[in-house]
C-alpha cells in the first residue's frame, strides 16, 4: 500500500512564505481585504498568519488553506538564484 510522504509543517511555512504570504503583504480572503502582519507559523496541523483589516484593526489569527497553497508547488516553482542569472 502506497502512502504519501508527509511534508513537515516547517517546510509548508517556507513554501507559503515563498508564495507571498508574509509580513507586510495584502491578500483578499473570505471576502475581506487583509494585511498580513506576521510570517507563516505552524499552528496545530496547519499554518497560520496574523492579520489585520480596515474593519478589524486588532491582530487576529488566520489559518491558511495549507493543502491548497502547498499543492500549487508545480504551478509556482521556486526560482533558483543560478537560473535567474
Amino acid at each position: 500500500m502506497n502512502h504519501a510522504i508527509k511534508k513537515s509543517v516547517v517546510d509548508d511555512c517556507i513554501r507559503i512564505k515563498d508564495l507571498g504570504y508574509s509580513s507586510s503583504h495584502h491578500i483578499r480572503m473570505y471576502g475581506e481585504q487583509l494585511e498580513i502582519v506576521s510570517d507563516p507559523v505552524p499552528d496545530g496541523n496547519g499554518v497560520s498568519v496574523q492579520v489585520t483589516s480596515a474593519a478589524e484593526p486588532t491582530k487576529r489569527t488566520l489559518r491558511l488553506p495549507t493543502s491548497l497553497l502547498v499543492g500549487f508547488k508545480d504551478l509556482f516553482p521556486k526560482v533558483s538564484k543560478a537560473a535567474s542569472r
